[in-house]
């Protein structure tokens, strides 16, 4: 959205073509973006009746796409992948409409995967992801993030809280995480929580569980319980954190990096090629955070690894610097130049 969003701010005619089923004509509805919605869904096995009814699904959709891209003349293609992705990539393949990907993850995904070799150039977030494209197609972009985070972080600014203690912030990801919640709450319990301050955000399909379990386990204080933040909520919490205990999703890690926050990583267990855990596997690498499996996850061994950023000044600063290295601050505009390179003034 941050790419569409700036691509029309440079004076181009923007649509945002997405699924019918996901959230993406909502998001587009709130900032005024055209929004142009198609059937999609997984492709199964086509030894399968549901793999059959899939194809002909994705048939028919890239049909409407072609026809919606002769009649408007489209200049360029930005996607992101996912099989929602797939009708549209297939009519840009199917007209030879210059395309652009960018890959989110170290472990890409099957859409990515195979159109990549009808894409001019093949964006990516993570450094590992490379290694899965053409040499000659890659350009390392960064993972663009909310506009009004991206700003905060620019500015420097910090909040404090007043409390003069360690901060823990756990996130559980978009959906929310249940695990991830109920080891959080168990490992403040453990580690008192009226020594460290937590802001713990629990998705909203988790917050009456998550508030439920807090009463139960008697935490009356030190402990603040939210179901989602909005943008400048976020930026203060990640501001204010010392570190982070959550998923290692693409936009969470680029938001750890461009607010410099190390973190204990919990990557989610069903991620399509286990891609979450090879994320996480980059920033633990360079010694910017560490990793629990989520089926390994104990209070014990999570308490040990906040206490170990907490008060390790120099482990700290290493992830910090690390961090900074990692950070492209411009991904957006890198991407919008690349579009405008491979294409023309309509996007």
């Amino acid at each position: 959205m941050e790419c569409a969003l700036g691509a029309k701010a440079r004076g181009h005619e923007v649509q945002y073509w997405g699924s019918l089923r996901g959230q993406e004509g909502a998001a587009c509805g709130r900032v005024e973006m055209a929004f142009r919605g198609f059937e999609s869904g997984p492709v199964y096995r086509l030894t399968s009746l549901r793999g059959i009814k899939s194809l002909i699904t994705l048939m028919k959709s890239t049909n409407s796409v072609v026809r919606e891209m002769e009649g408007m003349g489209v200049d360029g293609v930005f996607a992101t992948g996912g099989y929602a992705a797939a009708p549209i990539l297939n009519a840009a393949r199917k007209l030879k409409v210059p395309l652009v990907l960018h890959e989110q993850n170290t472990e890409p995904g099957r859409t990515n995967l195979i159109m990549s070799r009808y894409a001019k150039v093949v964006c990516t977030a993570f450094h590992g992801s490379a290694r899965h494209f053409s040499a000659d197609k890659v350009r390392r972009v960064g993972m663009p993030i909310r506009r009004e985070l991206r700003e905060s972080a620019g500015q420097g600014r910090l909040l404090q809280s007043g409390s003069g203690f360690p901060q823990v912030l756990v996130m559980g990801g978009s959906q929310g995480s249940q695990a991830l919640n109920d080891m959080a709450l168990s490992t403040a319990v453990r580690m008192g929580a009226e020594k460290v301050r937590w802001m713990h955000l629990t998705g909203l399909s988790h917050f009456e569980s998550t508030m439920s379990s807090l009463e139960r386990l008697g935490v009356k204080s030190g402990y603040e319980i939210k179901s989602y933040l909005h943008a400048q909520e976020m930026a203060d919490a990640l501001f204010g954190c010392d570190v982070a205990v959550c998923r290692s999703g693409a936009g969470t890690m680029a938001e750890l990096a461009a607010f410099r926050k190390p973190a204990v990583l919990v990557p989610y267990p069903a991620a399509f090629h286990d891609h979450q855990f090879f994320n996480a596997k980059e920033f633990a690498d360079m010694g910017a955070a560490e990793i629990i499996r989520q089926e390994d996850m104990d209070s014990s061994g999570l308490e040990s690894r906040i206490l170990g950023w907490l008060y390790d000044a120099d482990k700290q600063a290493v992830a910090r610097e690390k961090l900074a290295e990692w950070d492209v601050p411009d991904a957006v505009e890198r991407i919008l130049d690349i579009i405008e390179e491979v294409g023309t003034k309509r996007v």
